[in-house]
């Protein structure tokens, strides 16, 4: 974790020297769909951002994870396609019967994640901006679970501008666990721009496992464009299971934020 954190801090000391042109950011925050377009050949991309979710596990017990930093470094290898380096660090903590007078929080890294995201073909008529992203997840703080915490993940994501202001997005996508069940995921995304820097988006995104009850939630939220480079958002959203069968028992949410980057780095 401690690698990510000064490479992310060592981008940041560029910051006077990145070069201004008309570019502008695109990212894959906030919310769970990915943008379906590559950063620019040569450009660094950093998107971080920190999460509360509440989730109960029984009627008695809720389980509370914070998500201290939930961070993603891209970089523009070629025109088309990046290569991607993420991790998290998050806490967790167990409140039995709603209490926890101890507060005893467990913190701990997650899982080391590598990949790239490769253009397929561009808006055309009513043929969506499509492109592919390719992940590979892998614990390195305990070898013993390295194969239990092991993860791949595809999928293709799409992006439909049904006018200058409002687009239509969605991603459809196979992720895998070692020794577990691989599930399908889906993203419905719609965001318009209010103004020049001011957008809003929501969206549905779920689950889909032979050996599991079907998953499906709801998120949206805020992005506001400090410039043309630089994003700062804010989201929430629920699990939609709650709200359809009106299990009282059984609720989860969160709220996140978060800030992305874009910068090239001068020769």
């Amino acid at each position: 974790m401690r690698y990510i954190y000064l490479f992310t801090l060592s981008f940041f000391t560029f910051n006077a020297l990145a070069q201004e042109d008309s570019i502008q950011i695109g990212t894959d925050r906030p919310g769970f769909s990915e943008y379906p377009q590559s950063i620019p050949k040569g450009y660094f991309q950093i998107e971080a951002g920190f999460s509360f979710d509440s989730e109960t596990v029984n009627p008695s017990d809720r389980v509370q994870i914070i998500n201290w930093n939930n961070t993603l470094v891209k970089y523009g290898l070629m025109e088309g396609m990046e290569l991607r380096l993420g991790q998290t660090y998050q806490s967790e903590r167990l409140l039995e019967g709603g209490q926890s007078p101890q507060f005893v929080w467990q913190s701990f890294s997650g899982p080391v994640v590598v990949g790239t995201k490769i253009n397929l073909w561009k808006e055309s008529g009513f043929i969506p901006q499509t492109a592919v992203v390719a992940e590979y997840g892998f614990n390195t703080l305990a070898p013993e679970t390295f194969q239990r915490n092991s993860f791949y993940r595809i999928q293709l994501t799409s992006k439909y501008q049904l006018n200058p202001a409002w687009y239509l997005m969605g991603n459809f996508g196979f992720d895998k666990r070692f020794n577990d069940f691989g599930r399908l995921r889906f993203t419905v995304n719609s965001g318009y721009s209010l103004t020049d820097k001011l957008s809003v988006y929501a969206e549905i995104y779920g689950f889909r496992s032979e050996a599991r009850t079907p998953l499906n939630y709801f998120d949206g939220g805020f992005t506001y464009l400090i410039n043309p480079k630089f994003q700062l958002d804010l989201h929430a959203g629920f699990d939609l299971v709650q709200q359809t069968n009106n299990l009282v028992e059984y609720q989860q949410s969160f709220i996140a934020m978060g800030l992305a980057y874009l910068f090239k780095i001068q020769k």
